[in-house]
């Protein structure tokens, strides 16, 4: 009972203070625009690095055939989507599939066939590898059904057979089981409902039988649960048909069964469910609501006609607080990857991407336009507006009221107050444009305390109050006195607004700087400000006199020299109407363009906007203030500001930017790579070009509490001989670099918030950019090495021909001098040969011998033989062969002119040659042969012929020479003497004669080639 009662307190309590958190949120919306591919998503999940995984069907592949497209993944980085093809399912058709988690180290892909068992893969997310796993894939088929589910660091799977309940785990490419238990009696088709985890303890139930099991923290089975496990208000027990959901407070699990409205909570030591009386007052709410694993939040999705509301709840100690409300589509899925801090919704060819942050800027007194700021209290306010009066905000209680000011029974109605000033006795003093009020703390008019005044511009310095008219006149009055003095010559100053350091009164007005102390003013113009810009002015002991203009500059007024000098100036030049210091000497302006934060010693600028949660970015004048806690309260047109500046900076220590893609020429691979893979990009810090493809790109995004779309990236390349300026970029945009030349470079990319600041560590990736290999080093030293070689070589051999070119000079004089030599020596052989010749045929002529007459016509004949040979040899280039072909023609020649016998030649010679050594005697061989036919015979032949052949066979010259004429072998002396010629011929020649005994002549002589 007593663990009854305090559920109830705290119940009754959280439904009585709820309260809606205040969360800014951002939305991105990407199509296939975008590069978002996918049309029908099946799933997603984001992985622990960060990146988003959609598993669905391409909308480019087979896009008007229905059913026929392509199942994809795309990771998404939070600006850029790459595609993962997954393996090929040859002869199975994916109808759908799903992810699931692997708490460290990556996730699993299950996909359903239409006719075969679904199948699992692991996929690691660092190096994108997917790999089957076997142990599941292969699991026998009398297991049937399989749903996993996460506890803790563990991802467990249930398993059904027909007959038994099984506890599994998995952990990447393993699978053990860890129990079983079976059922009551078998079950053909044991689907399963949904597993409700409640951290400690598992339910998991058949979807259509009356069997369910309880699993503990380990996966083991604690119990098989039955209807003694299950007790209603009534004492009746009873086995639910519907498990709505579970959830643990404190250390009880608690979870919702069927109709009922009550919670039930699961007690350990007796291991029963018991209904709680008095718990339904928000049982369809909690019903409803959807579990994260810490039960520190929830969510749910409230379908309308033809759109869905998705509701995001904090859940503590059963107190439901409302955070956000997205609006979608029906029909669409949700994901998310840190509850309260984004969340991801997709809907056919769209996914959009929000991103939650609590805001730390709190506004009140929307659409009223705020004036002036004081504190009452430790969390109270007085807030004076333009023309609706006085309030009352408690920013701790987050709440506002209106107050009125009485005079006795009738109201005041103060408007346009431009200040506020509260006395040591509580009592308030205030103006408008007519009067001065003091009203004491209960709101009421002080007795004769309403002073008629010009001017709604009041200050109080020491213990005179100041006021001014904006249309002319400073007036001024001592606390005690009752009346206003107006200082002699203001009557034309037109004061904008007061300042003071406590002693001296400075103002801003048309006329410059106003500055009065002891009683008389001074006003100060200005070589480098218009006075007509000058609006705000503000003493701040760390800073001086700080003046503001109307075009976003800030200046210090130097009180000795009396000159302006620029502190700040506002890139949008947005008008500056209220400046304050906080504790850490960052100066807040309040602007017309949002709130600005600026720290003159780093220079660090800060602009907060609506997405930070202003309500209104316009400032107005007179509004800006600090309490002595640090709080800064700022007015706009339309509501008060108020935050603490230590909360409201940002930190960005768990945002990162991160490289997410490069793409560059692979040399190895011979292909152009886009590499998305994590591990991969964490550990590249180097990549080299190659020298015929010197270009490559790379994306970038943040992973963290921040949208990618409220982000900018500015980068450069950088080498030694230059210090590229910045270039900017945006989300989702691919950064190029083509036609590098050769070099080293580092890329440097930086992320800049929308304040430019910059988020993170500054991201370094170093590119070395290969040379054309005939402009490399050391190709340059080889081709130097080369050429002194080759110029070696060429003096070596130059000086090598020089020498032997006056060698040859030498040698030429010489072979000249020999030439002419033996040119004399052939003509005196040639002369000497003819006058033998001579004196033979005029012996011959002379003699009346016939026997001599021939015998020196034969020696005559000889010598023109040998006569012939040496003038062919001294008529040709080469002087040691003698052509056969070219000889033979010659001597046929001379016995044609010779003997008047009509003798037809027939001549079968090859191209040989002979040296000299072989050509004498055979030329002295085939004259007598020639010889002796033209003299022996033909004298009853008509037709006389002669066929000489000479060809080379092998290492031997055949030569052949036959006639038609009569062939008498005779003891005879003449011819006696020509055979013996040829045999002696033939012997110096060293070949072998045949000589065939028929009716004419025939001879044939081998010799060899070699001579």
């Amino acid at each position: 009972m007593k663990h009854i009662f305090l559920f109830i307190v705290l119940y009754s309590t959280a439904v009585w203070s709820q309260e809606e958190s205040s969360l800014l949120i951002s939305s991105s919306t990407y199509t296939s625009s975008d590069g978002y591919l996918i049309s029908s998503p099946y799933h997603a999940i984001y992985d622990n690095s960060g990146w988003l995984w959609i598993l669905g069907e391409n909308k480019l592949s087979n896009e008007y055939v229905f059913g026929e497209k392509e199942i994809i993944i795309q990771r998404f980085d939070g600006a850029n989507f790459f595609s993962l093809k997954i393996p090929k399912t040859p002869g199975k058709k994916i109808k759908k599939g799903h992810f699931f988690k692997h708490k460290e180290k990556g996730i699993y892909l299950k996909l359903y066939y239409e006719v075969a068992r679904a199948e699992l893969s692991y996929i690691n997310t660092e190096s994108l590898e997917m790999i089957a796993v076997d142990a599941y894939n292969s699991l026998d088929k009398k297991y049937i059904i399989a749903e996993e589910y996460e506890v803790e660091d563990h991802t467990r799977l249930i398993i059904t057979s027909k007959n038994k309940f099984y506890s599994a785990e998995i952990d990447q490419q393993n699978l053990k089981l860890i129990d079983s238990i079976p059922f009551d009696k078998p079950v053909n088709e044991p689907f399963l409902a949904f597993t409700r985890t409640a951290k400690d303890y598992s339910m998991v139930k058949l979807l259509f039988q009356k069997e369910a099991i309880l699993l503990d923290s380990n996966g083991k089975i604690t119990n098989k649960l039955s209807e003694a496990n299950f007790i209603d208000n009534n004492g009746m027990h009873f086995f639910p048909n519907k498990i709505h959901n579970a959830f643990k407070v404190n250390d009880t699990c608690y979870y919702y069964f069927d109709d009922y409205q009550n919670l039930f909570a699961f007690d350990k030591k007796d291991n029963r469910f018991t209904e709680l009386p008095n718990t339904g007052k928000c049982s369809e709410l909690y019903k409803r609501l959807q579990f994260t694993e810490d039960h520190k939040h929830a969510f749910f999705k409230a379908l309308f006609s033809d759109y869905s509301d998705y509701q995001l709840y904090n859940f503590k100690n059963f107190k439901t607080d409302k955070i956000a409300t997205i609006r979608m589509k029906n029909l669409s899925e949700t994901y998310f990857k840190e509850f309260g801090k984004d969340l991801v919704v997709t809907s056919g060819n769209q996914l959009t991407s929000y991103t939650f942050k609590e805001s730390k800027i709190k506004t009140f007194l929307k659409d009223k336009s705020v004036r002036t700021i004081k504190r009452l209290g430790n969390s109270t306010y007085i807030v004076a507006t333009d023309s609706e009066g006085f309030f009352i905000i408690d920013v701790k209680k987050n709440t506002e009221r209106q107050i009125q000011f009485m005079d006795k029974t009738v109201e005041l109605p103060i408007n346009y107050s431009r200040d506020i000033l509260i006395e040591d006795n509580n009592t308030i003093i205030t103006a408008d444009s007519n009067y001065l009020y003091t009203i004491d703390s209960n709101y009421n008019l002080v007795d004769q305390k309403k002073k008629k005044v010009l001017g709604e511009e009041i200050i109080k310095v020491k213990d005179t109050i100041f006021t001014a008219n904006q249309n002319g006149n400073v007036s001024k009055q001592v606390v005690n006195d009752e009346t206003f003095t107006v200082i002699k010559n203001t009557e034309n100053i037109r004061i904008r607004e007061f300042a003071t350091d406590g002693t001296t009164l400075y103002a801003t007005s048309s006329q410059g700087i106003f500055e009065y102390v002891n009683g008389t003013f001074q006003t100060y113009e200005f070589e480098n400000e218009d006075t007509d810009n000058l609006l705000s002015i503000k003493y701040l002991p760390n800073y001086g006199v700080l003046v503001s203009t109307k075009f976003g500059e800030v200046y210090t007024f130097d009180t000795t020299t009396k000159k302006l000098k620029l502190l700040y100036e506002d890139e949008l030049n947005a008008s500056i109407v209220g400046m304050v210091a906080d504790d850490n000497n960052n100066l807040w302006l309040n602007t017309y363009a949002g709130i600005v934060s600026f720290h003159p010693l780093t220079n660090k600028v800060v602009r907060y906007t609506l997405k930070d949660g202003l309500y209104e970015l316009e400032g107005n004048r007179f509004s800006t203030y600090k309490d002595p806690d640090g709080n800064i309260l700022m007015g706009s047109f339309k509501g008060l500001s108020f935050f603490n500046p230590n909360k409201i900076a940002q930190n960005n220590v768990s945002i990162k930017p991160q490289i997410t893609s490069i793409s560059f020429f692979n040399s190895k691979e011979g292909r152009w790579e886009i590499n998305t893979a994590p591990g991969f990009l964490k550990n590249t810090k180097e990549i080299r070009l190659p020298s015929e493809y010197r270009r490559f790109s790379t994306t970038v995004s943040v992973f963290g509490e921040v949208s990618t779309r409220d982000v900018k990236y500015r980068y450069r390349l950088l080498n030694k001989d230059s210090n590229s300026d910045w270039f900017t970029s945006y989300p989702g945009k691919e950064l190029l670099y083509a036609n590098l030349a050769a070099g080293t470079y580092t890329l440097q990319i930086e992320a800049l918030d929308s304040s430019k600041n910059k988020i993170g560590d500054t991201l370094k990736l170093r590119i070395i950019a290969q040379e054309v290999f005939y402009k490399t080093w050391w190709f340059i030293m080889l081709v130097m090495i080369v050429t002194v070689g080759i110029l070696s070589i060429l003096f070596s051999q130059y000086k090598s021909k020089q020498t032997l070119y006056a060698k040859n000079e030498i040698a030429l004089n010489e072979a000249n001098i020999k030439s002419d030599m033996m040119l004399e020596i052939h003509h005196r052989i040639k002369n000497n040969l003819q006058i033998v010749s001579a004196l033979l045929g005029w012996q011959r002529a002379n003699s009346d011998n016939m026997e001599l007459k021939l015998k020196l016509e034969d020696s005559q004949n000889r010598i023109m033989s040998i006569a012939g040979i040496h003038d062919l040899l001294y008529n040709t280039d080469n002087q040691n062969t003698v052509e056969v072909k070219e000889y033979v023609k010659n001597i046929i020649g001379y016995y044609k002119k010779l003997y008047l016998i009509d003798v037809n030649y027939h001549l079968k010679i090859d191209s040989t040659v002979l040296n000299t050594d072989q050509a004498t005697p055979f030329s002295l061989l085939l004259n007598e042969l020639i010889n002796n036919s033209n003299k022996h015979a033909f004298d009853v032949i008509d037709h006389p012929e002669i066929t000489i052949c000479f060809t080379q066979m092998g290492e031997y010259y055949k030569f052949e020479y036959f006639d038609n004429g009569n062939f008498k072998q005779e003891d005879d002396k003449k011819k006696a003497m020509g055979m013996r010629i040829v045999e002696m011929m033939n012997r110096q020649l060293k070949g072998s004669i045949e000589i065939k005994k028929t009716s004419n002549f025939h001879l044939t002589l081998l010799l060899p080639s070699h001579g």
